[in-house]
């Protein structure tokens, strides 16, 4: 693959833009709280543009110094924690299956059924660019599921037209499409935002410019990149993801299934403890942050998902570690090495992973900027506050 990416035309990045600011973030107004205004922003959103370049040179040094070390730290632990796991995992519900909807990106594409039973919701993917090694391409989903007041059941799951019951192979197919698709999406604004601080020497936000470049040229480009199903994690480290990587970047680009919902969001369709409620409130509260602080309000949709989304992504996304299923949507049964190589890429890529010694999480910053916001974080969603970090860190630390 190396450097043979192309980058965006600046037309399909504003029009990329346009439908993640006002497809995610525009409310209903059944909420009572004021509508917040989507501002035109500076940042494209491209994870593509993550070369090596000057100005972000000292970004590349600091990576390599600080967190390099770490992944290999981190792949001792993660073997030992994943041999453990393969002794405690059970098979997923139909709980967990919604539990991983309702508590990832996946929430923002539910909707109610549209058969208008107000306890049914269904989720639609059309014309998805996703393909897995073996030949396997993820070309449409649908789920339609059901939630009482004691238990919630999945009435229907399709995949590229045929009717799944396995709950394994569901699990395994929105896992897919979440770590690969619609989290992808909250990592699209990164390096222009980056770029953007360091060009115009934005000290207030200095500290979100770490990491997010080198780790997105490390899951591109990297011979070790664990998103490389037949490179050298997989040969030499035993682990690796089942994506093929010039796919990922096509469904990166790709707003199909985010742009039918532009206009009637119910941002408390889930209740106003759901993952879904607590973005949108994030939302308002980074923007009053970026007011009281004299931050441009042009960066707020980038902030937003450089630091909130990506956060509560992997902090929900974290929530199945203790279920067995395979990485591979298309594998029918979970061997004891496919568990353990999905326990391996849940625990160096999926978890939150900080470096002890430069974690970068807001509560570890002492700049008046992010303690405020670490505090209205707080107030939303506790956990996710404590691991939040100021620009995009997880992703194991890759090389």
């Amino acid at each position: 693959m190396g450097r043979g990416f192309h980058l965006l035309d600046h037309s399909v990045c504003y029009k990329v833009s346009h439908v993640l600011m006002c497809s995610l973030w525009t409310h209903h107004s059944s909420i009572k709280m004021k509508p917040t205004k989507t501002v035109p922003t500076p940042i494209l959103p491209n994870i593509e543009d993550c070369q090596w370049s000057p100005s972000v040179a000292h970004l590349f040094q600091r990576h390599y110094i600080l967190q390099t070390p770490m992944y290999y730290i981190r792949w001792i632990y993660a073997v030992v924690y994943s041999l453990y796991l393969l002794f405690v995992l059970r098979a997923p519900t139909d709980a967990d299956i919604v539990r991983l909807v309702e508590n990832t990106s996946l929430c923002m594409l539910v909707r109610p059924a549209k058969n208008g039973r107000t306890d049914e919701y269904e989720m639609t993917v059309d014309d998805c660019k996703l393909r897995a090694s073996g030949g396997y391409h993820l070309k449409h989903m649908s789920m339609l599921y059901k939630k009482g007041e004691d238990a919630v059941q999945i009435l229907r799951f399709t995949r590229n037209g045929v009717n799944l019951s396995n709950r394994s192979q569901i699990f395994s197919t929105l896992y897919f499409y979440g770590t690969l698709s619609s989290h992808v999406k909250c990592h699209l604004f990164s390096n222009s935002l980056v770029r953007h601080i360091v060009d115009r020497d934005l000290k207030i936000l200095q500290e979100s410019t770490y990491t997010s470049i080198p780790l997105h040229y490390g899951l591109l480009h990297s011979s070790i990149s664990a998103l490389q199903s037949e490179g050298n994690v997989s040969r030499f480290l035993g682990y690796g993801g089942v994506g093929i990587r010039e796919s990922l970047m096509e469904e990166s680009r790709n707003m199909r299934a985010w742009e039918g919902h532009q206009s009637g969001r119910r941002w408390d369709l889930l209740g106003q403890e759901s993952l879904l409620y607590k973005l949108f409130r994030s939302r308002q509260a980074l923007r009053d942050v970026m007011r009281r602080h004299g931050v441009d309000q042009k960066l707020l949709e980038a902030l937003f998902n450089h630091i909130v989304v990506h956060a509560m992504d992997h902090y929900g996304c974290d929530k199945s570690s203790n279920l067995r299923f395979s990485l591979h949507p298309w594998h029918v049964g979970c061997s004891t090495h496919q568990a353990f190589n999905t326990n391996m890429f849940r625990v160096l890529i999926v978890r939150p992973n900080l470096n002890p010694l430069a974690p970068n999480t807001l509560r570890s910053i002492n700049k008046p900027f992010y303690r405020d916001l670490y505090r209205e974080l707080k107030i939303i969603h506790p956990q996710v506050a404590e691991e939040a970090t100021a620009s995009v860190m997880f992703f194991g630390m890759l090389l």
